[in-house]
C-alpha cells in the first residue's frame, strides 16, 4: 500500500509542477510581483529561479512524507 501511496505523490506532483504549469506560474508570479529598479526580464529570471527552488522542495517533501 505504501508503495501505491508513494507512486500517487509522485504522480500528483509531476501533474501539478510540469513545465505548462511551470510557465503560467511564473507569469502570474511575475505579473503580481513589482522589484522597483529591476526590470521585467530580470524578474521573470527570478521567478523562474524561485519556482525550480519550489518545486525541488516540493518533490522532495511529498516523497519523504
Amino acid at each position: 500500500m505504501q508503495k501505491l501511496v508513494a507512486v500517487i505523490k509522485k504522480l500528483a506532483v509531476e501533474m501539478i509542477l510540469n513545465d505548462e504549469m511551470k510557465d503560467k506560474i511564473v507569469a502570474k508570479l511575475n505579473e503580481k510581483v513589482n522589484i522597483p529598479l529591476i526590470s521585467e526580464d530580470t524578474e521573470k529570471e527570478l521567478m523562474d529561479g524561485l519556482y525550480e527552488a519550489m518545486q525541488e522542495a516540493i518533490s522532495e517533501a511529498v516523497t519523504e512524507a
